[in-house]
């Protein structure tokens, strides 16, 4: 591998690391850093197997539940969320393909740097675990998510203003990622059997990076705070957006903003 392919694996790593910490930011970041090297599709589909890898351990995050019992808890009580992230995926992929990236990256920044700056209001927004507002915002996540593997900010958004504590938040969040990626695999798995070698064993070595750092950051979790748990994602957050912001400004400065491609 050359120097630019190990600097990839180790950032994926260190996002695997995060992901572990606070349930959410390994799709984001890793595409974020694949896509520097590979168009956006292929960073997409390079990151699908090793997400459902880390989504599946990251359901064990509850210490009194076992892996069966846990999704089978969430899937009862938190069905709508999942169902609707699952239907707007699939028109999310679709728009992978169809909308200018940096038109959904313009509005995902916004998105996030507006709900962070709310949450350091005396009275932030607090929304309840309705099946309406799960329908909506599951829907909205998803279709994000489906083009630009950032359904965590949305899903992030508004776990944490239904007061949901941290294991409460990861398990949750995690289920509908599955969801997103079962899929985008589907929609995307002709590009994944058509990898050379060079790219399957770039696969590979995100996929062994990726679950030594989810391991290191549940460690870390687990000796966090509900209110260390919630500042760690309003900073992650917070930062992504005005990542998302400032490729929103280099893709639409491209592409003549165009709003399609």
């Amino acid at each position: 591998m050359t120097q630019a392919e190990w600097m990839m694996l180790w950032l994926c790593a260190l996002a695997a690391l995060l992901h572990g910490l606070s349930g959410f930011g390994f799709p984001m970041m890793s595409t974020a850093v694949l896509s520097s090297e590979y168009p956006l599709s292929m960073a997409v589909t390079l990151v699908i197997l090793p997400c459902l890898l880390l989504n599946l351990i990251m359901l064990n995050a509850d210490p009194q539940h076992g892996l069966f019992s846990s999704m089978g808890y969430y899937l009862k009580r938190y069905w709508p969320l999942i169902l609707s992230s699952l239907l707007g995926s699939m028109l999310g992929v679709q728009l992978l393909f169809w909308l200018n990236e940096g038109i959904l990256k313009l509005l995902l920044g916004l998105v996030m740097v507006f709900y962070v700056l709310d949450q350091l209001r005396t009275r932030p927004l607090q929304v309840s675990s309705h099946v309406s507002s799960m329908l909506y915002f599951g829907l909205l996540a998803g279709i994000i998510g489906g083009a630009t593997n950032a359904m965590a900010p949305f899903l992030m958004m508004y776990l944490m203003s239904c007061q949901l504590s941290k294991t409460d938040i990861v398990i949750i969040s995690n289920l509908n990622f599955i969801a997103s990626k079962l899929i985008q695999l589907v929609w995307l798995f002709p590009l994944l059997i058509a990898f050379e070698v060079p790219q399957q064993h770039i696969l590979i070595g995100i996929s062994l990076f990726a679950l030594a750092g989810v391991w290191i950051g549940g460690k870390i979790r687990h000796r966090l705070s509900q209110q260390h748990f919630k500042w760690i994602v309003l900073a992650l957050l917070f930062g992504l957006g005005l990542y998302a912001l400032w490729q929103s400004a280099g893709l639409l400065q491209q592409s003549g903003y165009s709003i399609f491609k």
